[in-house]
Parts: C-alpha cells; sequence; structure tokens
C-alpha cells in the first residue's frame, strides 16, 4: 500500500501574534452560535434579532486570517428559532434550525460558500417520526448529525438523535438532496458510528453485545450502497483471538479502509500492543499487523486520536497513566474522622473513585504500508488527574489539559512537547487552518483572538 497522505487533508498550522479581535454579543445566555475555518480565515454564526422577536435573524460574518471582517449576510429565520448545526461540501454550506413558530420545524438554509442563500426548506415531527421506532412528540427534542460525505455534493447525510430523559436515543440516518429537501432514502440497518464515506460507498462500525460476562464486545463493519443507503454487506471485526480491541481510527483514503488502535488482553488494561487492520473496499481483509514488541506491558493507555505525519505514517496519540487512589484513601479519612467526631456508627467510602493519573504522552508511528510500529515516543508530562483534550491540524498535536495548553510536532518528533498558551476559565481554544483562536466569553460577549 502506498504511504497514504490522503486519509485526511493536511493543512499547515500557522501560529499567528496578531492582536486584531473580534466581538459579537450573545443575545440569549447558553444560545448556540458557531465559528468555523472559512478559506484562510473563519466565519462567525450568531443570533442579533431579540429573544421574542416574531422572526429570528442570524448574521454570518467573514473574518480574515487577522480577524478583520471582509463581509457577512443576515438569514432570516420564521419564528422563535434557535441554531441546530452546519455542513459544507465542494458545492454547498448547510445550516439548521429549530423554530419555534405555530408549527415546530427545523429549517435547512442552503447557501453556496460565500453565504448567499440557494434553497430554503423544513421538516416536521412527522418527519422526524419516520426515523425513530415510535413516533416523535416535540422536535425540540431532537438533535441533528451530519455524517461527513466526501465526494457527493449536494447529498446531505443526516444521523437524528432524540433526547428522551438523560439519554440520547439514536435514529435511522437518511439521505435528503440539498436543493429541494427531498428525502433520497433511510437506512434499514443498525445504528452505526465512525462512519467514513467515499463517492459511492458508506463505511460504518456497529458493535455487538458481548455474550460472556466481563467480556468486551465485537464490532462489525458495514458496507452502505450511499446512492440508495442499501447495505452491501458486513464484515466481521472481532476480537477473538486477538485479546480486546480498542479503535482508535476508522478512516478510508478512497482506495482502502483502515482500522487501527491498541490491544489488550482479554479483560486486561494492559500488557497492550498496537494494531493495523486494512480492508479492500469490497470488504476483504488484505492487512492485519500486531506489534510483537509488548511496549504497553507496564503502561495502561487512553488512546485520544490520531494524525498522520509528512510521509503518510499513522501516528497513534494516547495518555499513559496509572491507578491513582491518593485522593480515595484522603476522602475515606476524612470520612472516618468526621464519623468519630460526630460517632457516626457507618462510613461510606465507596463512589470515592479512583483517579486516572496521567504520567506521560505516547505518539506510536505507524507505517500504512505494512502497519509496522515504526517508532513510539513518550513524554513525561503531569502529572495529572484529568484526561486533556486532544486537537490536531497540519501536523501538530495541541493537547489541553484544564488551562494548559501544550504543543507536538509530530514531524519533529524527537523534540518533547512545549507549552503553548494557557486559558482563564472563560476562554475556549479553537483550531483553524490559519492558527489557532482563542475565543473568550465576558458580559454575553464572546470576543476572538489569535492565540500567541
Amino acid at each position: 500500500m502506498k504511504k497514504i497522505a490522503l486519509f485526511v487533508i493536511s493543512l499547515s498550522l500557522g501560529f499567528c501574534t496578531f492582536a486584531q479581535t473580534y466581538s459579537f454579543k450573545n443575545i440569549i445566555d447558553y444560545d448556540k452560535f458557531e465559528v468555523q475555518p472559512f478559506y484562510d480565515g473563519v466565519y462567525c454564526l450568531f443570533r442579533i434579532s431579540e429573544r421574542k422577536a416574531p422572526i429570528s435573524i442570524f448574521r454570518k460574518v467573514f473574518l480574515d486570517s487577522e480577524l478583520k471582517p471582509i463581509d457577512s449576510i443576515n438569514y432570516s429565520i420564521e419564528g422563535q428559532a434557535s441554531f441546530l448545526a452546519s455542513c459544507s461540501d465542494e458545492k454547498y454550506v448547510t445550516h439548521t434550525f429549530y423554530s419555534s413558530g405555530s408549527i415546530e420545524k427545523i429549517i435547512f438554509v442552503i447557501t453556496d460558500h460565500s453565504g448567499k442563500v440557494q434553497s430554503m426548506f423544513s421538516k416536521t415531527v412527522a418527519d422526524f417520526s419516520r426515523y425513530f421506532p415510535k413516533p416523535v412528540k416535540k422536535l425540540k427534542n431532537i438533535k441533528l448529525s451530519f455524517l461527513p460525505n466526501n465526494g457527493s455534493p449536494g447529498m446531505l447525510l443526516l444521523q437524528p438523535y432524540q433526547i428522551k430523559g438523560s439519554t440520547l436515543q439514536k435514529g435511522s440516518f437518511f439521505s435528503l438532496n440539498a436543493e429541494d429537501g427531498k428525502e433520497i432514502w433511510i437506512s434499514s440497518g443498525p445504528p452505526l458510528h465512525h462512519i467514513q464515506t467515499t463517492g459511492s460507498l458508506l463505511f460504518g462500525l456497529a458493535s455487538t453485545n458481548p455474550t460472556v460476562s466481563n467480556s468486551f464486545p465485537d464490532h462489525q463493519i458495514y458496507i452502505v450502497d450511499k446512492e440508495t443507503g442499501k447495505m452491501i454487506r458486513s464484515v466481521p471485526f472481532t476480537s477473538k483471538g486477538h485479546g480486546y480491541r480498542l479503535i482508535s481510527v476508522f478512516a478510508t483514503n478512497g482506495h482502502e479502509l483502515l482500522l487501527a488502535g491498541s490491544e489488550f488482553e482479554s479483560g486486561s488494561i494492559k500488557d497492550g500492543h498496537f494494531y493495523m487492520t486494512q480492508f479492500n473496499l469490497d470488504g476483504d481483509k488484505i492487512l492485519d499487523r500486531v506489534d510483537s514488541s509488548a511496549v504497553l506491558s507496564t503502561r495502561r493507555l487512553h488512546l485520544m486520536g490520531s494524525i498522520f505525519d509528512q510521509d503518510g505514517n499513522l501516528v497513534l496519540i494516547g495518555e499513559g497513566w496509572k491507578p491513582d487512589a491518593t485522593r480515595a484513601i484522603a476522602s475515606a479519612a476524612g470520612s472516618i474522622a468526621l464519623a468519630l467526631l460526630t460517632r457516626g456508627s457507618y462510613v461510606n467510602v465507596y463512589g470515592t473513585g479512583i483517579d486516572h493519573k496521567i504520567e506521560n504522552i505516547t505518539f506510536a508511528t505507524l507505517s500504512p504500508e505494512d502497519g509496522k510500529l515504526k517508532s513510539l515516543k513518550v513524554f513525561p508530562v503531569g502529572p495529572w488527574l484529568t484526561y486533556g483534550r486532544l486537537m490536531t491540524e497540519g501536523g501538530y498535536a495541541l493537547f489541553q489539559v484544564n488551562s494548559q495548553v501544550i504543543i507536538y510536532d509530530v514531524n519533529d518528533p524527537n523534540r518533547p512537547p512545549s507549552t503553548f498558551t494557557s486559558l482563564r476559565s472563560n476562554e475556549s481554544l479553537i483550531l483553524t487552518p490559519a492558527g489557532p483562536i482563542i475565543n473568550k466569553k465576558a458580559n454575553r460577549y464572546y470576543t476572538l483572538r489569535r492565540a500567541r
């Protein structure tokens, strides 16, 4: 297999120190807005109308690489609306809104990449009831997730979710024509996750329930005809004979399907190996490689994600941790002391929890040609008692743990991660092709600025 740089589109990450900022007001507390990459800058989509206005108006502002406004456009949505989600392809950008007017609707606004509206259509409770086992009662309980749809501009792939109590119930994924909103197909297969697409195919994973107590689930890979929604084939991806496999990567470059991650003995979270498995687009296995060095034998690894380096090698990224009972013991000791002071007869020390103490970050480089482990880089960090958030762009991996952000260049693998920036409690980090942006909230205003 050729070195694959096409599993992801790698964009250069420029780190700028521009002083330019852009601010907008959040009309309603916790109202959802959007900041997304746009060419070498970003766009911001946010509400500008008051809460009880009969027509909801949202503004889309385009910013250049220095966060200077270069254009804007307003969208008028019927009723009291709230923003849901967006997606884009080579031809269109789609924004969706929930409207609680005289009739509940989810409104789709289809624009070109300059923001000009090309079409608008809506879906009602009756429409979304088709995607769930039981009729939907309230559209406000529906959330939408757009699925990646490479190579088919103008076709929307959606996965609906329904909030039921404290859980999210998955509905059947379906396809719409972006130009007129007509339904193309509804999937008759099981709920899938990690969905990937090519020009004509859709791939997804479904988990099977374990038949033995304390065992881990197996997986089925489903191959679906993207034009009709009909299943072509299902392929088992089982842990039998291998132990338990964590799937960190599920991706396609249009020629092969790639799965990779870490593998452990059944029922254990130690004595691990890295693996890579490849299938052709017909579902035939063409490679299954497990490294033999047991490089994880003394570590527990929390896989966070992956990135490709400049040579097309796959780099798996994880946090090495060990159990730590320090806080649990201190909590139990405090509870016992309190019980003695109050002459309590019962002390509940359960539920205090054991921490996952993060002591290193691991970068495992696998060859896409044969799945071989080419290198393993382990760098000490922390220690942290909280899992970090991984963000990737181009050849850079950024880790955020609490307020600290550190950066690692996978194309300079011997150089340890270094401090990038610190965030305040009201700040968050957004990655764009032009560089990282810090989003700060203060008194209902959001301010974007370049990370220093």
